[in-house]
């Protein structure tokens, strides 16, 4: 990644909050003398995305964990492999009619 920068630890005297901003776009790698990475720095933004793909996985892992959920998207997947889907306009056609006709039943 071009983005990434390995540097020395003794880097981290050199930095103060403009060099930061600066170097925002950048990943700061710090290493020891033997060149093994130590620690990272990055962006408070590129942590945040970190963090969602994070819990995105995650949720995958759940939901993959629980057999009934599983099995729902395995069958959601045969469907659309078998060509048993609809559009989204036909969906939102056919729940407007359904809540139109249980609103009616409501009403008498």
């Amino acid at each position: 990644d071009p983005n990434v920068k390995f540097v020395g630890i003794s880097k981290l005297r050199d930095l103060n909050a403009t060099k930061l901003r600066e170097s925002q776009n950048t990943t700061l790698v710090f290493q020891d003398t033997n060149d093994t990475p130590l620690a990272v720095l990055l962006s408070y933004e590129k942590y945040l995305i970190i963090q969602e793909q994070l819990a995105a996985v995650m949720n995958t892992l759940e939901l993959f964990s629980e057999r009934e959920e599983l099995e729902g998207v395995l069958k959601g997947i045969n469907d659309i492999n078998e060509g048993r889907t609809r559009s989204f306009a036909e969906l939102k056609a056919a729940l407007k009619n359904k809540y139109a006709k249980k609103q009616e039943g409501a009403e008498r």
